[in-house]
This record gives structure tokens, sequence and C-alpha cells, in this order.
């Protein structure tokens, strides 16, 4: 069982291209930006780099991933600075003037790691820096992705993605296929993502300093008790 974003980080981009609208999520951040006077802004589990090169074409942007076969995409896509860190484990050569962190990032974060990677971030930013994270709602990973298997078939590669439903996460059995001549391939990953209830969010985020500004349904849109992505908007107090 490799570790996360091993072996699927050269196909990741290819099988989640039409899952997530990084250019609509974009228009918020910038808006957001535009407002607090934004100049550099650090992109956390920035993965691929998606939405990295969409800052980078406005702003001084640090892309800040775990995996380097994830950063190894990103770097080919823009010219930003790339670093290896853990995101619970942030540290920044000075002060950025806005953090975010899309796409499903902070469900990797154990429940009892919320509040101090909320702390983390807080002191990583300047004074009064916007803060914009996502979350997949615990509707969407108990109602939509729990105990269900999907899989993407291509004509060089099959994902085979199998999920077990527990109390509080999601454990994720991903199975990659890859064509080698007349055989394939099989490597394997495993991947955890937690239920963050909104009022644990709410306090990790009072409590580690930030002060809530708005929460939306993926990047902008009205809430309804059935959203799959909710989006934070806070400031650094």
């Amino acid at each position: 069982m490799q570790a996360n974003y091993t072996v699927l980080a050269n196909y990741y981009d290819k099988f989640t291209h039409n899952d997530c609208d990084y250019t609509s999520w974009s228009q918020y951040l910038y808006r957001v930006a535009q407002q607090h006077g934004v100049r550099e802004v650090c992109d956390i589990a920035c993965g691929t780099g998606k939405m990295t090169a969409l800052l980078a074409k406005r702003f001084v942007t640090v892309g800040v991933d775990a995996s380097e076969q994830m950063l190894t995409v990103a770097r080919s896509k823009c010219r930003a600075l790339f670093v290896r860190q853990d995101m619970r484990a942030l540290r920044l050569p000075h002060s950025a003037d806005m953090a975010v962190c899309v796409n499903d990032g902070v469900n990797y974060l154990k429940p009892n790691e919320l509040e101090d990677f909320f702390r983390v971030v807080h002191g990583n930013v300047r004074q009064g820096a916007p803060f914009v994270f996502d979350l997949s709602t615990p509707y969407k990973l108990r109602e939509v992705v729990g105990n269900n298997v999907f899989f993407v078939d291509n004509d060089e590669e099959t994902l085979l993605w199998s999920n077990k439903l527990k109390d509080n996460c999601v454990e994720m059995y991903l199975a990659l296929f890859t064509a080698e001549g007349d055989v394939y391939r099989r490597s394997d990953e495993k991947h955890v993502q937690y239920m963050h209830a909104e009022e644990d969010v709410l306090r990790g985020l009072k409590n580690a300093g930030f002060a809530l500004r708005e929460i939306t349904a993926d990047y902008g849109k009205p809430l309804s008790p059935k959203d799959l992505r909710r989006t934070y908007f806070a400031l650094k107090n």
C-alpha cells in the first residue's frame, strides 16, 4: 500500500478534471484577496497545483504539500514556489497575506488536529489576513461517498475507488491499473477523510484567533442541508 498521492499523482488531474470547478472557485478567492490587499498567497495542500497556477496569475504564490510526487506535477504548471511540508507543521519563511486550502485538504485532518492546524495557519499569516478553506460535508461523506464504489476507465488506465464508512470518517481504497504492454500493473493507496461538524470548525477557528466572515456552499453559493462542499472564510484577529 503506497502513501497518499504517491502513485496517483501522475494521474490525478486526468481522473478529477470534471469533479471540481477550480476556475469558478478562483473567482471567489480573487474577490476575497482583492478586498483585503493581498499580494502573496499560501496554497496549503496544493496537490498538483491546479489552484496554485490560477492564483499565481495574479499574486505571488507559495504552494505547500506533503507529497513530493504531487509537487513534481505542480512545478510543471507555473513558476510559483513549491515547498514540501506537512500542513500540520506549516512553517513559511515570512507571513503570507492570505492562506487557502481547497478541495478537501482539511478533511484529511483528524478531529483532534483541526484546531491545532488553524493555530499553525494563524501563525503563518499577517494580521487581518484572509483564510479560506473548504470541507466535504458530513452529508457528502455519509450519504454520497461512504460505502460506495466508483471507477474511472480510460484507454491506458483504470481507477477503482471503494469506500468504507466509519463513525467519523471514510476509509478510501484506491486501486490503479495501468497498461504495460499486454498486461496491467496494479498499485494501491489508502486515504482517510474525516467528518468535521460545523460547530467544531467554528469553535476551532475562534480558539485559534480567527474571526469567521462567512460560510457558503462551494465558494459563494447559498447554503442548503444537502451541500456537498462548504467554504469557510475567516480573518486573522
